[in-house]
């Protein structure tokens, strides 16, 4: 199910090209589209999104239907795209699926991160599983290079490398 007033789409390299989906066990209602997962064991999404952080010795994995859908939470299970080389288009803040008329949002972007803090060109990283600007890829810890800014529609288009 897809909530259809949300602004994050997959816009190139899945599902028939180089990314790859993959489903992970997750016990946290944090879990939802848009953000950033770790593993912590077999198939199992870390339930501390404290220890989401992008680094040089962890990979981060974007959500791609997660526990704000009903079919995951009921299956207890966040699908992830776990391969590089897509571009996927992320919000600033996505709808919580729910109710009629339900206009409760969650981020996807770090605290006081908005679109307008991104630049073309430069990159990004995960923190707390959230996604934040950075200038360079020297520490290693990027996600992605960031392709459009939309300011006024409050997304950036990603490309997860």
């Amino acid at each position: 199910m897809v909530a259809l007033n949300s602004k994050f789409d997959i816009l190139r390299g899945w599902p028939n090209s180089s990314a790859v989906a993959e489903d992970f066990i997750s016990n946290s209602d944090d879990h939802k589209q848009g953000r950033w997962v770790v593993l912590s064991g077999n198939y199992t999404a870390d339930i501390d999104q404290t220890h989401a952080d992008s680094s040089v010795t962890t990979s981060c994995y974007l959500i791609i239907e997660g526990k704000d859908d009903y079919s995951a939470r009921f299956a207890k299970r966040v699908t992830c795209l776990v391969g590089g080389g897509y571009v996927v288009r992320i919000p600033e803040t996505a709808p919580v699926l729910g109710g009629a008329g339900d206009s409760a949002t969650y981020r996807c972007f770090g605290p006081n991160v908005t679109a307008g803090s991104f630049q073309v060109g430069k990159f990004a990283k995960v923190v707390d599983g959230l996604l934040v600007n950075v200038d360079t890829k020297a520490g290693g810890d990027v996600v992605g290079q960031i392709l459009a800014v939309d300011t006024n529609g409050g997304t950036v288009d990603l490309l997860v490398i």
